[in-house]
């Protein structure tokens, strides 16, 4: 009997140990940390939005195509979705939002009628490449694949604008996820599209599909009148904002560039060469800059144009730990938040002094806030609400190394003096006004910087 009972524990051990053999070699769940190039409804997804990913194992062919996934606020997720246990595969990622149960979009059908709003005609498309299975999530980078048109009206009518539409242009796209981006649908007719209503008779907004065209723009106004006006050969691109201005006079309409372009790249001038008024000069404002090797959203803020993200690049020679660290939410938190840089390596070791720009490991053309820019930027009431990342900071010295407190953030500036670097610090905390400090240079901030 004693045998019989030792020889059940055993079994009974061995099947556990058998157990948590199996969950320890279990494979990850597939999670994606999502950042937004731009949407139409703002700079963030919300929760309960669903992206539809493919994941291509390299040299294998798929091994997810479709998969529906929900985000929870911070990443997309998916239930009993688990990577492959292959570890030397690598793979690509696509993925696409809004979430279609019919599959992959290999075309996509803006609205024609927008005057309840653009949400419909949201297109965005990620790709990450060279993808292993791993515990941590996945960041991938969504980009509009469509164009959104801004129209700013100038009403010197006697009569209100009842309606605004876009003619001349195709209303489906070919949507082509590899890279991604999408384009007008070959052979599908021109479509008059009615745009959405911000503010009446002042500013006007419709999503596109990107194409070469001829736009015809009409207005119609509540005393019975339609003045109309064409903009020949028209270059809509992918993922691009055109601002266009219309003045509405009792006979006719006007058509010039105007306004100031934000959250979209800036697509340029849509001078309609034929009696508008525009001078055909465009100052960029807001768009992307791209710099070794990643992408990054600007805006600008009082006449300054500056990176509406915090810097994530690794600089050449740097190690991660030494003048460079991962941010609060560690390595899956890098493409939101960024990376923390000390001063040294900030600034590429560059000499500062009065009056002179420090580009340091900023693009060419650009550099770090000096102290009276982040002065500027702390008392600026045309910043963002959503301006500032917190990636924390990094604290080094006799304390020991650690990240500092969670409810704030620091943004370097360029000034040096007695081992303490400017800094624009910013809290978490209701009604907390941002304030030029000064801070060690051997803290690790985030870094934000802003065009010569």
């Amino acid at each position: 009997m004693k045998s019989l009972v030792l020889t059940a524990w055993a079994a009974f051990a061995a099947l556990l140990l058998t157990g948590c053999a199996e969950k320890a070699g279990r494979a990850a769940s597939v999670r994606i940390v999502p950042s937004i190039q731009t949407r139409v409804t703002g700079l963030y997804f919300d929760t309960g939005d669903r992206i539809g990913l493919t994941v291509e194992m390299d040299g294998s062919g798929p091994y997810v195509e479709n998969r529906m996934m929900t985000y929870n606020g911070s990443t997309f997720t998916s239930p009993g979705f688990l990577w492959y246990n292959d570890l030397n595969v690598t793979s690509t990622l696509t993925a696409y939002y809004p979430y279609a149960e019919s599959g992959v979009p290999e075309e996509f059908r803006i609205a024609t009628d927008q005057t309840s709003g653009c949400t419909s005609s949201d297109l965005l498309g990620a790709v990450k490449r060279g993808v292993t299975p791993a515990s941590a999530p996945v960041g991938m980078v969504f980009y509009h694949l469509l164009t959104q048109l801004s129209i700013r009206v100038n009403n010197l009518s006697d009569a209100a604008v009842t309606d605004i539409t876009i003619g001349g242009l195709v209303a489906t796209a070919a949507v082509d996820l590899s890279v991604p981006t999408a384009s007008a649908l070959e052979g599908a007719a021109a479509e008059e599209i009615t745009v959405f209503t911000v503010t009446p008779d002042e500013e006007y907004r419709v999503i596109l599909v990107p194409q070469q065209g001829t736009l015809t723009v009409t207005v119609r106004t509540d005393d019975g009148k339609s003045r109309s006006r064409t903009i020949s050969s028209t270059l809509l691109e992918s993922g691009k904002r055109y601002d266009l201005s219309v003045e509405v006079t009792n006979i006719d309409i006007s058509l010039s560039l105007s306004g100031e372009i934000s959250d979209w790249e800036d697509g340029g001038s849509l001078d309609d060469g034929n009696g508008g008024s525009g001078s055909g000069d465009v100052t960029v404002t807001d768009g992307t800059i791209s710099h070794a090797g990643e992408t990054y959203r600007t805006v600008a803020i009082d006449g300054r144009l500056w990176m509406a993200e915090n810097l994530r690049c690794m600089p050449e020679g740097a190690a991660l730990g030494s003048g460079v660290w991962n941010p609060a939410g560690g390595a899956s938190a890098v493409s939101t938040q960024g990376m923390l840089y000390d001063y040294a390596t900030a600034t590429a070791g560059e000499s500062w002094s009065e009056g002179v720009q420090v580009q340091g490991i900023c693009p060419p053309g650009w550099h770090l806030p000096d102290e009276a820019e982040l002065t500027a930027l702390a008392a600026s009431a045309a910043r963002p609400d959503d301006f500032f990342v917190c990636g924390v900071f990094w604290i080094y010295g006799i304390a020991g190394d650690r990240l500092g407190s969670t409810s704030k953030g620091y943004v370097m500036g360029s000034t040096l003096q007695d081992g303490k670097c400017s800094c624009l610090m910013f809290t978490s905390l209701d009604n907390d006004v941002p304030q030029v400090t000064s801070i060690s240079a051997e803290y690790g901030l985030t870094v934000r910087c802003v065009q010569d």
